[in-house]
């Protein structure tokens, strides 16, 4: 639910979601974690993750912790023994299968060899007419722009950024790849450096402000036809309450299942004959 309302929720002309609903949201989704037993993230409420992490949204994790089924333990792991492993605070943790997932690894040395590049402009900009594309370290405002944090948005504005700034180089050129452009190693882009340049891009050209509006537009159009808020809530809701029986084994009743948090959610996007004309 949370991913869903990150697209469609209405956005200011700024491309920023309205803050009573957005603390609405993080109340639902904080209490999930209060009443799942799951541990929240030490960050909160200063910052919703850490940064080059991601954080989880996923109903499994809820319903599986609220049924003991899974248990969050933060440390490190300090070494393997027989039958298990040992974190780095003593604790012994059994275990028939450990499954490394420590993070996320950067993988920029095929853009290096094949560009002979090592810095790229915050505008994805390796040099004019030439992008790179690519997803970088999901740091803190990957989750507060028009992208919704999805690759594939991002995607799709920058190519038609990079369309325009072909065909009008001198209107977009100082913002793509001027000298005051900033620069960073292509090793350590984030998500932040392409948002920002984003935003400039729709603040000063009025063409770039129309793709973006357009994109979102169309982006919650097709949301809305899918599946409306309402439509979604009562999917979500089911697949909800079917958890608790997979994970269970075995039928789980009512009073016994994690409650559902997000009824409300469909209040707080617009209504269906707003976005469908």
């Amino acid at each position: 639910m949370i991913d869903y309302l990150n697209f469609v929720k209405p956005w200011d002309e700024q491309y920023r979601h309205d803050p009573l609903t957005n603390i609405k949201q993080m109340k639902c989704w904080r209490d999930c974690y209060i009443k799942s037993g799951a541990v929240a993230p030490e960050v909160w409420p200063g910052k919703v993750k850490h940064d080059g992490h991601t954080i989880s949204v996923s109903d499994i994790w809820f319903v599986a912790h609220h049924l003991g089924k899974m248990c969050t333990k933060v440390g490190t792991l300090e070494s393997m023994v027989e039958g298990g492993c040992v974190l780095s605070d003593g604790s012994f943790l059994p275990a028939d299968i450990v499954v490394g997932c420590i993070g996320f690894t950067r993988n920029t040395t095929f853009c290096e060899q094949l560009t002979g590049r090592t810095v790229v402009m915050h505008s994805n900009y390796l040099d004019k007419n030439m992008m790179y594309l690519a997803d970088a370290e999901i740091d803190e405002t990957a989750f507060n722009s028009f992208f919704g944090s999805s690759v594939l948005e991002y995607a799709k504005f920058y190519t038609n950024t990079y369309v325009q700034a072909f065909e009008r180089p001198d209107a977009l050129g100082s913002i793509l790849w001027g000298a005051a452009v900033k620069r960073t190693p292509v090793s350590l882009r984030k998500w932040t450096q392409y948002i920002a340049v984003a935003q400039e891009l729709i603040e000063k050209d009025t063409t770039m402000r129309g793709l973006a509006a357009d994109q979102v537009r169309e982006r919650t159009k097709h949301f809305y036809r899918t599946m409306s808020p309402e439509a979604f809530l009562e999917v979500n809701r089911l697949e909800w309450e079917e958890l608790h029986e997979r994970l269970n084994g075995s039928p789980v009743s009512k009073d016994k299942q994690l409650p559902y948090l997000f009824g409300a959610a469909p209040s707080w996007c617009a209504p269906a004959n707003e976005v469908l004309p």
